[in-house]
């Protein structure tokens, strides 16, 4: 694994980030991004405190509280302002912080979402730590990242192959996040079903 400045790194990219994420989701992670954001949908509930790391333009952000039916508490968190900077229009508290040391008191939150961000460090450990000890006993952490999976299409190859080269972050293997995740503190690992080269899971706190 390479070491990666994600701050200078993802401001750098800030203004075209979502039409190259886009890219990505289209013939790599789509099918990994819908079965997150099922899941995420399927737990929110009105009244709910919720934190999105890495939470980059807000795409997510956007689509949760456009599906969800009463008011939730959301706090964005990146690493990268210029990012955060495409978050204005949601109604939420943005904060720029680093994910391996969350500026939050121990179970301040009912649910905590990673979109595309663990992958982005060297060892993912001290996040996985920080997103268990942030999210409240009985919460849920959900997360979808690059996984070491083979892309059924030419392009998504290219992608992955395009990915690694820039910088912006390591194919992880599901299984051992899985097993990090555990000794990290979470009571349970739930792996969902998708393909690619992408994966997602549910953390039970």
């Amino acid at each position: 694994m390479t070491a990666i400045d994600t701050s200078s790194l993802y401001d750098a990219s800030a203004e075209d980030y979502s039409r190259a994420h886009a890219r990505w989701l289209k013939y790599a992670g789509g099918e990994a991004q819908c079965a997150f954001e099922g899941a995420v949908t399927a737990l929110l509930r009105p009244g709910m405190r919720l934190l999105d790391v890495a939470c980059g333009t807000g795409t997510v952000a956007r689509r949760l509280i456009s599906e969800t039916i009463g008011d939730i508490e959301i706090v964005l968190l990146d690493a990268s302002p210029k990012m955060l900077a495409h978050c204005r229009d949601i109604p939420a508290t943005r904060l720029t912080a680093c994910m391996k040391n969350l500026p939050f008191e121990t179970d301040a939150f009912d649910l905590l979402t990673c979109a595309w961000g663990i992958e982005t460090l060297i060892d993912p450990r001290p996040a996985l730590g920080e997103f268990v000890r942030a999210t409240r006993p009985g919460g849920h952490v959900c997360l979808v990242f690059c996984a070491d999976r083979p892309s059924q299409f030419l392009i998504g190859r290219a992608l992955r192959h395009n990915v690694s080269r820039s910088g912006r972050g390591n194919f992880l293997s599901h299984t051992n996040l899985h097993k990090l995740a555990r000794q990290a503190g979470a009571r349970h690992v739930q792996t969902l079903n998708c393909s690619g080269p992408a994966a997602a899971m549910i953390l039970h706190i």
